[in-house]
Protein backbone atom coordinates (compact mmCIF):
# COMPACT_ATOMS: atom_id res chain seq x y z
CA UNK A 1 0.00 0.00 0.00
CA UNK A 2 1.13 3.58 -0.49
CA UNK A 3 3.69 4.99 1.94
CA UNK A 4 4.13 8.75 2.12
CA UNK A 5 7.74 8.39 3.22
CA UNK A 6 8.69 5.86 0.58
CA UNK A 7 6.87 7.38 -2.41
CA UNK A 8 5.02 4.13 -2.87
CA UNK A 9 1.69 4.45 -4.57
CA UNK A 10 -1.07 2.66 -6.30
CA UNK A 11 -1.91 3.66 -9.89
CA UNK A 12 -5.24 3.40 -11.60
CA UNK A 13 -5.31 3.97 -15.35
CA UNK A 14 -8.40 4.23 -17.42
CA UNK A 15 -8.87 4.69 -21.16
CA UNK A 16 -12.10 4.65 -23.10
CA UNK A 17 -12.35 1.89 -25.68
CA UNK A 18 -12.94 2.57 -29.37
CA UNK A 19 -16.01 4.69 -29.87
CA UNK A 20 -15.65 5.99 -26.32
CA UNK A 21 -14.01 9.34 -27.02
CA UNK A 22 -14.74 12.06 -24.50
CA UNK A 23 -15.62 15.73 -25.01
CA UNK A 24 -13.00 18.42 -24.67
CA UNK A 25 -12.62 20.11 -21.30
CA UNK A 26 -11.21 23.36 -19.99
CA UNK A 27 -7.92 23.01 -18.13
CA UNK A 28 -7.99 23.78 -14.42
CA UNK A 29 -11.65 23.10 -13.83
CA UNK A 30 -12.22 21.54 -10.41
CA UNK A 31 -15.82 20.44 -10.92
CA UNK A 32 -16.86 17.61 -13.26
CA UNK A 33 -19.64 17.87 -15.78
CA UNK A 34 -23.12 16.87 -14.66
CA UNK A 35 -23.85 13.15 -14.41
CA UNK A 36 -24.51 10.80 -12.18
CA UNK A 37 -25.16 7.46 -10.65
CA UNK A 38 -27.39 8.63 -7.84
CA UNK A 39 -30.08 9.80 -10.24
CA UNK A 40 -29.44 7.56 -13.24
CA UNK A 41 -32.17 5.15 -14.28
CA UNK A 42 -31.40 1.45 -14.84
CA UNK A 43 -30.60 0.62 -18.44
CA UNK A 44 -28.36 -1.57 -20.55
CA UNK A 45 -27.00 1.21 -22.73
CA UNK A 46 -23.37 0.38 -22.00
CA UNK A 47 -20.64 2.72 -20.86
CA UNK A 48 -20.78 6.49 -21.14
CA UNK A 49 -18.00 8.80 -19.96
CA UNK A 50 -20.49 11.34 -18.62
CA UNK A 51 -23.48 9.34 -17.35
CA UNK A 52 -23.43 5.94 -15.69
CA UNK A 53 -25.96 3.42 -16.94
CA UNK A 54 -27.03 0.56 -14.71
CA UNK A 55 -27.99 -3.07 -15.19
CA UNK A 56 -31.12 -4.59 -13.73
CA UNK A 57 -29.11 -5.87 -10.74
CA UNK A 58 -28.17 -2.30 -9.83
CA UNK A 59 -24.48 -2.45 -10.85
CA UNK A 60 -22.94 -0.13 -13.47
CA UNK A 61 -22.85 -1.21 -17.10
CA UNK A 62 -19.24 -0.59 -18.17
CA UNK A 63 -19.42 -2.41 -21.50
CA UNK A 64 -17.07 -0.55 -23.83
CA UNK A 65 -14.69 0.79 -21.19
CA UNK A 66 -11.05 -0.31 -21.00
CA UNK A 67 -9.40 -0.05 -17.59
CA UNK A 68 -5.64 -0.35 -17.01
CA UNK A 69 -4.72 -0.38 -13.33
CA UNK A 70 -1.16 0.25 -12.24
CA UNK A 71 0.24 -0.48 -8.80
CA UNK A 72 3.47 1.39 -8.07
CA UNK A 73 4.28 -0.67 -4.98
CA UNK A 74 6.85 -2.57 -7.02
CA UNK A 75 5.46 -6.02 -6.37
CA UNK A 76 2.19 -7.67 -5.46
CA UNK A 77 1.71 -7.57 -1.70
CA UNK A 78 -1.44 -8.39 0.23
CA UNK A 79 -1.69 -4.79 1.42
CA UNK A 80 -2.83 -3.85 -2.09
CA UNK A 81 -5.54 -6.49 -2.34
CA UNK A 82 -8.30 -3.86 -2.08
CA UNK A 83 -6.98 -2.30 -5.31
CA UNK A 84 -6.93 -5.73 -6.94
CA UNK A 85 -10.55 -6.33 -5.91
CA UNK A 86 -11.47 -2.92 -7.32
CA UNK A 87 -10.22 -4.06 -10.72
CA UNK A 88 -11.96 -7.41 -10.48
CA UNK A 89 -15.24 -5.62 -9.77
CA UNK A 90 -14.79 -3.34 -12.77
CA UNK A 91 -14.34 -6.49 -14.86
CA UNK A 92 -17.57 -7.93 -13.49
CA UNK A 93 -19.36 -4.77 -14.56
CA UNK A 94 -18.22 -5.23 -18.16
CA UNK A 95 -14.98 -3.27 -18.34
CA UNK A 96 -11.90 -4.65 -20.06
CA UNK A 97 -9.66 -4.29 -16.99
CA UNK A 98 -6.11 -5.29 -16.14
CA UNK A 99 -3.48 -4.60 -13.50
CA UNK A 100 0.09 -3.45 -14.06
CA UNK A 101 2.87 -2.87 -11.52
CA UNK A 102 5.12 0.19 -11.48
CA UNK A 103 7.41 2.07 -9.12
CA UNK A 104 7.94 5.47 -7.54
CA UNK A 105 5.87 8.27 -9.15
CA UNK A 106 5.85 6.84 -12.67
CA UNK A 107 2.08 6.61 -12.93
CA UNK A 108 1.61 10.24 -11.90
CA UNK A 109 4.07 11.33 -14.57
CA UNK A 110 2.28 9.14 -17.10
CA UNK A 111 -1.04 10.78 -16.21
CA UNK A 112 0.45 14.23 -16.68
CA UNK A 113 1.89 13.27 -20.09
CA UNK A 114 -1.44 11.84 -21.24
CA UNK A 115 -0.26 8.22 -21.43
CA UNK A 116 -2.49 7.27 -18.50
CA UNK A 117 -5.70 8.85 -17.31
CA UNK A 118 -5.86 8.37 -13.54
CA UNK A 119 -3.74 7.20 -10.63
CA UNK A 120 -3.91 6.64 -6.91
CA UNK A 121 -1.18 7.62 -4.53
CA UNK A 122 -0.03 9.83 -1.64
CA UNK A 123 -1.53 13.32 -1.60
CA UNK A 124 1.81 15.18 -1.87
CA UNK A 125 3.03 13.11 -4.82
CA UNK A 126 -0.27 13.53 -6.65
CA UNK A 127 -0.70 17.26 -6.04
CA UNK A 128 2.92 18.07 -6.80
CA UNK A 129 2.36 16.45 -10.20
CA UNK A 130 -0.61 18.75 -10.78
CA UNK A 131 -3.30 16.09 -10.34
CA UNK A 132 -6.69 16.44 -8.64
CA UNK A 133 -8.26 14.14 -6.03
CA UNK A 134 -11.60 12.45 -6.80
CA UNK A 135 -11.87 9.56 -4.34
CA UNK A 136 -10.40 7.51 -1.51
CA UNK A 137 -7.71 4.91 -1.94
CA UNK A 138 -6.60 4.15 1.62
CA UNK A 139 -8.51 6.21 4.17
CA UNK A 140 -6.28 5.58 7.19
CA UNK A 141 -2.56 4.89 7.41
CA UNK A 142 -1.95 1.28 8.37
CA UNK A 143 0.12 2.07 11.46
CA UNK A 144 -0.20 0.30 14.79
CA UNK A 145 1.21 1.55 18.07
CA UNK A 146 2.65 -1.56 19.74
CA UNK A 147 4.52 -2.53 22.87
CA UNK A 148 5.89 -5.66 24.50
CA UNK A 149 5.95 -3.93 27.89
CA UNK A 150 2.83 -1.74 28.09
CA UNK A 151 -0.84 -2.62 27.85
CA UNK A 152 -2.40 0.85 27.53
CA UNK A 153 -1.66 4.47 26.58
CA UNK A 154 -1.95 5.44 30.24
CA UNK A 155 1.44 3.82 30.85
CA UNK A 156 3.37 5.94 28.31
CA UNK A 157 4.92 8.47 30.67
CA UNK A 158 8.70 8.14 30.89
CA UNK A 159 8.88 5.48 28.17
CA UNK A 160 10.96 5.39 24.96
CA UNK A 161 8.87 5.58 21.77
CA UNK A 162 10.25 4.75 18.32
CA UNK A 163 9.14 6.66 15.23
CA UNK A 164 10.75 6.54 11.80
CA UNK A 165 11.29 10.22 10.87
CA UNK A 166 9.96 13.68 11.62
CA UNK A 167 7.96 13.67 8.35
CA UNK A 168 6.55 10.13 8.44
CA UNK A 169 2.93 9.49 9.53
CA UNK A 170 3.97 8.08 12.90
CA UNK A 171 5.29 11.52 13.90
CA UNK A 172 1.72 12.84 13.79
CA UNK A 173 0.30 9.68 15.33
CA UNK A 174 2.57 10.17 18.33
CA UNK A 175 0.95 13.56 18.97
CA UNK A 176 -2.46 11.91 18.88
CA UNK A 177 -1.38 9.20 21.31
CA UNK A 178 0.12 11.68 23.73
CA UNK A 179 -3.01 13.83 23.60
CA UNK A 180 -5.18 10.83 24.48
CA UNK A 181 -2.86 10.01 27.39
CA UNK A 182 -2.84 13.62 28.61
CA UNK A 183 0.90 13.91 27.99
CA UNK A 184 3.33 16.02 25.95
CA UNK A 185 6.54 15.08 24.14
CA UNK A 186 8.54 16.14 27.17
CA UNK A 187 6.92 13.24 29.04
CA UNK A 188 8.44 10.58 26.77
CA UNK A 189 11.73 9.90 25.03
CA UNK A 190 11.29 9.99 21.24
CA UNK A 191 13.73 7.80 19.34
CA UNK A 192 14.09 8.45 15.59
CA UNK A 193 15.00 5.18 13.90
CA UNK A 194 15.26 6.29 10.27
CA UNK A 195 12.76 3.77 8.92
CA UNK A 196 9.78 1.69 9.90
CA UNK A 197 11.87 -1.45 9.51
CA UNK A 198 14.38 -0.11 12.02
CA UNK A 199 11.54 0.63 14.44
CA UNK A 200 10.47 -2.99 14.19
CA UNK A 201 14.00 -4.23 14.78
CA UNK A 202 14.50 -2.00 17.81
CA UNK A 203 11.26 -3.32 19.26
CA UNK A 204 12.40 -6.91 18.71
CA UNK A 205 15.74 -6.12 20.37
CA UNK A 206 13.97 -4.43 23.32
CA UNK A 207 15.75 -1.13 22.66
CA UNK A 208 12.46 0.79 22.85
CA UNK A 209 9.32 0.43 24.93
CA UNK A 210 6.84 1.42 22.23
CA UNK A 211 6.98 1.62 18.44
CA UNK A 212 4.78 2.64 15.55
CA UNK A 213 4.88 -0.07 12.88
CA UNK A 214 3.00 -0.94 9.73
CA UNK A 215 0.31 -3.55 10.31
CA UNK A 216 2.10 -6.12 8.17
CA UNK A 217 4.98 -6.12 10.68
CA UNK A 218 2.77 -7.33 13.51
CA UNK A 219 3.32 -10.98 12.64
CA UNK A 220 7.09 -10.63 12.91
CA UNK A 221 6.79 -8.92 16.27
CA UNK A 222 4.41 -11.54 17.61
CA UNK A 223 6.91 -14.26 16.72
CA UNK A 224 9.47 -12.54 18.94
CA UNK A 225 7.19 -12.44 21.95
CA UNK A 226 3.95 -11.06 23.31
CA UNK A 227 3.03 -7.72 21.74
CA UNK A 228 0.08 -5.52 22.64
CA UNK A 229 -1.57 -3.15 20.17
CA UNK A 230 -2.10 0.08 22.11
CA UNK A 231 -3.78 2.05 19.31
CA UNK A 232 -4.02 2.47 15.54
CA UNK A 233 -3.87 5.37 13.11
CA UNK A 234 -7.62 5.37 12.60
CA UNK A 235 -8.23 6.22 16.26
CA UNK A 236 -5.18 8.41 16.96
CA UNK A 237 -5.37 10.65 13.89
CA UNK A 238 -8.44 9.62 11.84
CA UNK A 239 -7.83 12.42 9.36
CA UNK A 240 -4.40 11.06 8.35
CA UNK A 241 -4.90 9.35 4.97
CA UNK A 242 -2.49 7.05 3.19
CA UNK A 243 -3.55 7.79 -0.41
CA UNK A 244 -6.24 8.99 -2.80
CA UNK A 245 -7.54 8.49 -6.35
CA UNK A 246 -6.39 11.29 -8.64
CA UNK A 247 -6.48 12.45 -12.27
CA UNK A 248 -6.04 15.62 -14.30
CA UNK A 249 -8.66 18.37 -14.19
CA UNK A 250 -9.39 17.95 -17.91
CA UNK A 251 -9.94 14.20 -17.64
CA UNK A 252 -12.22 14.53 -14.64
CA UNK A 253 -14.35 17.13 -16.38
CA UNK A 254 -14.68 14.92 -19.46
CA UNK A 255 -15.05 11.58 -17.63
CA UNK A 256 -17.09 12.09 -14.43
CA UNK A 257 -18.96 8.79 -14.85
CA UNK A 258 -15.67 6.89 -15.15
CA UNK A 259 -14.38 8.47 -11.96
CA UNK A 260 -17.64 7.59 -10.24
CA UNK A 261 -17.42 3.97 -11.43
CA UNK A 262 -13.92 3.69 -9.95
CA UNK A 263 -15.20 5.03 -6.65
CA UNK A 264 -18.12 2.57 -6.67
CA UNK A 265 -15.75 -0.33 -7.33
CA UNK A 266 -13.50 0.85 -4.52
CA UNK A 267 -16.45 1.06 -2.11
CA UNK A 268 -17.29 -2.56 -2.92
CA UNK A 269 -13.65 -3.59 -2.38
CA UNK A 270 -13.57 -1.80 0.98
CA UNK A 271 -16.80 -3.58 1.95
CA UNK A 272 -15.16 -6.92 1.13
CA UNK A 273 -12.26 -6.15 3.44
CA UNK A 274 -14.50 -5.02 6.28
CA UNK A 275 -17.21 -7.68 5.96
CA UNK A 276 -15.98 -10.76 4.06
CA UNK A 277 -12.60 -12.04 5.24
CA UNK A 278 -12.86 -15.27 3.23
CA UNK A 279 -13.40 -13.39 -0.03
CA UNK A 280 -10.56 -10.98 0.74
CA UNK A 281 -8.18 -13.84 1.55
CA UNK A 282 -9.08 -15.60 -1.69
CA UNK A 283 -8.33 -12.43 -3.65
CA UNK A 284 -5.07 -11.83 -1.75
CA UNK A 285 -3.80 -15.27 -2.76
CA UNK A 286 -4.84 -14.66 -6.38
CA UNK A 287 -3.27 -11.19 -6.45
CA UNK A 288 0.08 -12.49 -5.23
CA UNK A 289 -0.17 -15.41 -7.69
CA UNK A 290 -0.06 -17.84 -4.77
CA UNK A 291 3.21 -16.44 -3.44
CA UNK A 292 1.48 -16.62 -0.08
CA UNK A 293 -0.74 -19.34 1.32
CA UNK A 294 -4.32 -18.86 2.47
CA UNK A 295 -3.08 -19.19 6.05
CA UNK A 296 -0.54 -16.41 5.52
CA UNK A 297 -3.15 -14.21 3.86
CA UNK A 298 -5.50 -14.87 6.76
CA UNK A 299 -2.84 -13.82 9.26
CA UNK A 300 -2.08 -10.74 7.19
CA UNK A 301 -5.74 -9.85 7.12
CA UNK A 302 -5.99 -10.06 10.90
CA UNK A 303 -3.07 -7.63 11.25
CA UNK A 304 -4.42 -5.18 8.68
CA UNK A 305 -7.88 -5.29 10.22
CA UNK A 306 -6.45 -3.88 13.44
CA UNK A 307 -5.51 -0.72 11.50
CA UNK A 308 -9.01 -0.21 9.99
CA UNK A 309 -7.57 1.26 6.76
CA UNK A 310 -10.56 0.86 4.41
CA UNK A 311 -13.91 1.97 5.89
CA UNK A 312 -16.72 1.79 3.32
CA UNK A 313 -18.95 4.34 5.04
CA UNK A 314 -18.02 7.23 2.75
CA UNK A 315 -15.76 8.97 5.25
CA UNK A 316 -12.41 10.52 4.42
CA UNK A 317 -13.31 12.84 1.56
CA UNK A 318 -14.85 15.77 3.43
CA UNK A 319 -13.26 19.18 2.94
CA UNK A 320 -11.92 19.43 6.49
CA UNK A 321 -10.13 16.08 6.24
CA UNK A 322 -8.66 16.85 2.82
CA UNK A 323 -7.45 20.24 4.00
CA UNK A 324 -5.85 18.79 7.12
CA UNK A 325 -3.91 16.27 5.05
CA UNK A 326 -2.77 19.07 2.76
CA UNK A 327 -1.74 21.32 5.66
CA UNK A 328 0.16 18.48 7.30
CA UNK A 329 2.04 17.63 4.10
CA UNK A 330 2.84 21.29 3.47
CA UNK A 331 4.12 21.78 7.01
CA UNK A 332 6.50 18.86 6.56
CA UNK A 333 7.80 20.27 3.26
CA UNK A 334 6.19 17.67 1.00
CA UNK A 335 3.97 20.09 -0.95
CA UNK A 336 6.03 21.82 -3.62
CA UNK A 337 5.63 23.77 -6.85
CA UNK A 338 2.24 23.31 -8.48
CA UNK A 339 1.14 21.20 -5.53
CA UNK A 340 0.77 24.36 -3.46
CA UNK A 341 -2.71 25.51 -4.51
CA UNK A 342 -6.05 26.07 -2.77
CA UNK A 343 -8.32 23.09 -2.17
CA UNK A 344 -10.88 24.47 -4.63
CA UNK A 345 -8.37 23.75 -7.39
CA UNK A 346 -7.55 20.14 -6.52
CA UNK A 347 -10.50 18.54 -4.69
CA UNK A 348 -13.12 17.17 -7.11
CA UNK A 349 -15.54 15.48 -4.74
CA UNK A 350 -18.70 15.10 -6.83
CA UNK A 351 -17.81 11.67 -8.32
CA UNK A 352 -17.17 10.44 -4.76
CA UNK A 353 -20.33 11.87 -3.17
CA UNK A 354 -22.44 10.53 -6.04
CA UNK A 355 -20.83 7.09 -5.74
CA UNK A 356 -21.38 7.01 -1.98
CA UNK A 357 -25.03 8.07 -2.36
CA UNK A 358 -25.71 5.36 -4.94
CA UNK A 359 -23.77 2.73 -2.99
CA UNK A 360 -25.80 3.38 0.15
CA UNK A 361 -29.10 3.49 -1.73
CA UNK A 362 -28.38 0.18 -3.55
CA UNK A 363 -26.35 -1.69 -0.94
CA UNK A 364 -27.63 -5.10 -2.03
CA UNK A 365 -26.03 -4.66 -5.45
CA UNK A 366 -22.55 -4.16 -4.02
CA UNK A 367 -22.40 -5.84 -0.62
CA UNK A 368 -21.84 -9.39 -1.77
Amino acid sequence: MARLIASTLVGLVLAAACGGSTPAATSGSSAPAATTAASAAPSTAGYSATTLHFKSDGTPDLTGLTVHLGNAAGDATIGDTVVYITVQELKKWGANADLQLGSSNTTQLAVVSGQLQATAGPLPTDLDAGLNIFGNNQVHVDYLMVSSKLSSLSELKGKTVAIATTVSPDNYLLDGALAKAGLTRSDVKVQLTGSNGNSVNQMVQHQVDVAFVHADALGKLQKSGTVSVLANGATLEPWDADSYMTATADWLKANPATAEAIDLAWLHAAWVFDKDKAQWVQNAVAYTKKAITSAEASSGYDALAKAQPWPFDGSGMDTATLQKNFDSAKKSGQIKGQGDRPISQWAVTKPWTDAVAYFKAHAAAFEK
